[in-house]
């Protein structure tokens, strides 16, 4: 690789068509419900997250969560039913430091779910950072100090706070006229639905069906390296 430095930071949806980024309030269309009044939100619905704090290679490890906000207001017609600033969490699924020889850090997560009125949404999203290159420091590097070249290491992964991410609504939400969740809702039930069907869960469940341990804990690294290459 020749020239300038290679651009810093770029996150990449892992999903195969990404959503576009919206700067503007979402607007989901109301489902026929059985009870009258009762409107619901689509799965599926679009809604922008922002990034609460930075979260890099350095100091989180998979399994680690992070906070996210909701950037704009989400609408069931013209009744506000998840309002911009409300809470949202991502996890980490997978993480690598930054390594020797100009091997820069990458981190994988998923966006999880808002919580709203005490309850938990879930969404889905995910996505991959990877932080800077650092092959032209490392062919120097090589030349200068032979042996020791592997004490140049990569940059960090890093996921600034602001950084806006779409996600997508996992399951359907019924909200009641004055935009409150349903009394009908169930929270456990839609987590555990769209858990089943994430990424994570499916590595876990193929290490599950290992009978050793530690054929288990490997298994399961395998499973998330090979998503991260």
């Amino acid at each position: 690789m020749t020239g300038a430095a290679i651009a810093a930071l770029i996150a990449t949806p892992l999903s195969a068509q990404p959503a576009p980024v919206e700067t503007a309030a979402v607007q989901a269309p109301v489902a026929a419900a059985p009870s009258a009044g009762l409107l619901t939100l689509t799965a599926g619905t679009p809604i922008t997250l922002a990034v609460a704090q930075e979260v890099n290679s350095s100091t989180h490890r998979a399994g680690d969560t992070f906070p996210l906000t909701v950037l704009n207001d989400v609408r069931v017609g013209d009744t506000i039913v998840i309002p911009r600033g409300t809470p949202a969490r991502g996890e980490i699924t997978w993480r690598t430091g930054k390594g020797a020889f100009g091997k820069s850090g990458k981190l994988e997560f998923s966006l999880r779910y808002i919580e709203l009125g005490g309850q938990r949404i879930p969404v889905t999203g995910d996505y991959r950072q990877e932080g800077e290159g650092n092959t032209i420091a490392t062919g120097v590097g090589i030349i200068a100090v032979g042996v020791f070249a592997g004490f140049i290491t990569g940059k960090r992964a890093r996921l600034p706070m602001g950084r806006e991410l779409m996600s997508q609504l996992a399951q359907p939400v019924p909200f009641g006229a004055d935009g409150r969740l349903a009394a009908s809702y169930d929270a456990a039930a839609a987590m555990a639905a769209a858990e089943a069907n994430s990424p994570v869960a499916q590595c876990r469940n193929q290490a599950a069906a290992m009978t050793n341990q530690r054929e288990r804990e490997r298994a399961l690294r395998g499973c998330f390296r090979e998503r991260m290459e």
